[in-house]
């Protein structure tokens, strides 16, 4: 549930949304809401109006502001581990490893929607009821020695081989968009790295403020010095 001072936001969100959606249902065009909208209207209402604007709610939140916070992480990341930037920067051909070292050294999403226990079951020594609500931590799965192999697993290495982690969950619950998200993140580090030189930051890495909602983690802001090419 959405605290107090979100909910105008949210809200906001939801008129928006809303009337993208009218604008979509009185010109379709070749895009995935009025897709949305023809499931509604069209295949006898499988979603409900409701329905329909939660999921552009989620599409918006879900595509937008985890890559957001993904690249605002790894950037800080690479900023307190200068050597780690400048062995990305002399050698690009790390990118693609180097991504999936950001997304098991600082997750963007920080935990799991909640999961219900199907049965009675005992994890990690805690006994769970049929029906208990679990959340998984996915950010502090990726530091989990079983799931690194290399350095220690809280430093960042973009050299690390293989470096695992649930950032984009598992199973039936993985992340339709993870490739985009992957492809995202290495355009913008690719082009950051190859434009901007002397990169460093402006602000003691404690006054940064975070974002406090519990799901999505990443700062409210990034303060840096650079020089452009």
């Amino acid at each position: 549930m959405a605290s107090p001072e979100h909910r105008p936001a949210l809200a906001g969100l939801h008129g928006l949304l809303g009337g993208l959606i009218a604008d979509k249902r009185r010109r379709p065009q070749d895009d995935l809401l009025s897709a949305l909208v023809a499931v509604r209207d069209e295949e006898d209402g499988r979603l409900s109006e409701e329905e329909l604007v939660g999921t552009a709610m989620m599409l918006v939140v879900a595509g937008h502001e985890s890559t957001v916070n993904l690249l605002g992480n790894a950037v800080l990341a690479l900023l307190l581990h200068p050597e780690q930037l400048r062995l990305l920067r002399e050698r690009p051909e790390l990118m693609p490893g180097a991504v999936e070292e950001f997304l098991r050294h600082d997750t963007s999403v920080e935990r799991s929607t909640s999961r219900y226990a199907a049965e009675d079951l005992t994890l990690g020594g805690v006994p769970i009821p049929r029906g208990g609500m679990v959340v998984v931590a996915l950010g502090s799965a990726g530091h989990d020695a079983p799931q690194t192999v290399g350095t220690d697993p809280a430093l960042l290495d973009v050299t690390r081989p293989n470096p695992r982690h649930l950032a984009f969950g598992h199973g039936i619950h993985y992340c339709l968009g993870a490739p985009l998200a992957r492809l995202e993140t290495a355009i913008a580090l690719r082009t950051l790295l190859s434009r901007v030189l002397e990169l460093e930051l402006a602000a003691p890495v404690d006054s940064l403020d975070w974002i406090g909602s519990g799901i999505i983690r990443g700062v409210l802001s990034l303060p840096v010095r650079c020089r452009v090419v």
